[in-house]
């Protein structure tokens, strides 16, 4: 996926990986927001595992959002 999604503010990019010696995909997004002072947040998801990266990333970007949607709830 590699690519950016605005959100609320926010900048999110799914960056899965995978392990050296593991056919399965770990979600990762990174997150950017103004109150973050441009400095990128990695959030890792080891209690998931897909079989593509694409699928990883997805997950990942859904998992931004969610992320996004109750912080700000708690915010405001």
């Amino acid at each position: 996926m590699k690519d950016s999604i605005h959100y609320k503010n926010c900048l999110i990019r799914g960056d899965s990986f995978q392990f050296a010696q593991s056919n399965g995909w770990i979600p990762r997004y990174t997150l950017m927001s103004d109150q973050s002072d441009g400095i990128p947040s990695h959030h890792d998801r080891l209690d998931k595992v897909f079989s593509t990266q694409n699928e990883a990333d997805k997950f990942a970007v859904r998992d931004a959002m969610r992320w996004i949607d109750e912080h700000c709830r708690l915010q405001g």
